[in-house]
Parts: structure tokens; sequence; C-alpha cells
């Protein structure tokens, strides 16, 4: 892939989330963006959280699958998800900044596999996901 193509992918790829309604719900912003990894924060805030002030799972799960399909997006390839499995290591509490780095393991042309960790800022782990994703179409247009 181009230069040019990566830049307009991370270019696209902050203003798709940004306007995204749900990753917009749970505060999910971008961090980092290259070619088959992407790397997505997001802080536990009281929405997020179950009885217990820790992150409810399906919050997790949520940055988990946007961060694998943004690592799909990077390699220009819209997706949806086909299948998902998560690993909950440890409780995340209320106020705790979680880094997901999501990348492509598979990078076919019609499904892609990917893997994603949920870790705080001193490199704790405290999720791991896998994923399947079906490839609908292009995210951009190369040629421009």
């Amino acid at each position: 892939m181009t230069d040019n193509i990566v830049n307009r992918l991370t270019k696209h790829l902050r203003l798709f989330y940004k306007e995204n309604p749900y990753v917009e719900l749970l505060h999910i912003w971008v961090d980092n963006v290259e070619e088959g990894s992407v790397t997505l924060e997001m802080k536990i805030d009281r929405k997020h959280t179950n009885f217990y002030e820790m992150s409810h799972g399906g919050a997790l799960m949520s940055l988990a699958d946007t961060a694998m399909g943004a690592a799909c997006l990077s390699h220009n390839k819209k997706v949806v998800t086909l299948s998902f499995n998560m690993s909950f290591i440890k409780g995340v509490p209320l106020g705790e900044k979680l880094i997901a780095t999501g990348h492509v393991v598979h990078n076919g042309s019609r499904t892609m596999m990917c893997e994603c960790e949920l870790k705080n800022e001193a490199g704790k782990l405290f999720c791991k996901a896998s994923g399947s994703f079906f490839v609908i179409g292009k995210l951009l247009a190369e040629n421009n």
C-alpha cells in the first residue's frame, strides 16, 4: 500500500470513529494507525461499569471488536464481524484507561482474522480477544 493511501486511511479512520455514534457513546478514540494494526483508547467511566463499579464485559467487548474492525479498515477493507471470542483475565476498575491494540493475523480477500489485547498504561493485561470478519468492500478508492 502506498504512503498516500495509508495517510488517507489514517485521516479517514480518525474521522470515521469520531462520527460513529456507538464509538462516541463509549468515548473510544483512535490513538495510532498503521497498516494492519490500530491502537484505540477508552477510559472506564461510570457508564461503562456494572453494579460492582467494574467495567461491564459488553463495554470491553465493544472496545476489542472496534479495535479489530479498525485494524481491518487499515488494510482499506470494510468488514462486518462474523465471530468473536474474548477472554476476561482481570476485572477493569472504574477510572482505568484501557489501550486496545488490534492487529490483523489473516488478510484474505473475503475474510480476515484479528486479535486484540486490552491493557492499561502500565502494560497490565486485562483481556484478549480474537475475531473473524467478512470483507464487504473497499473503504477508500486507491486511485485518488
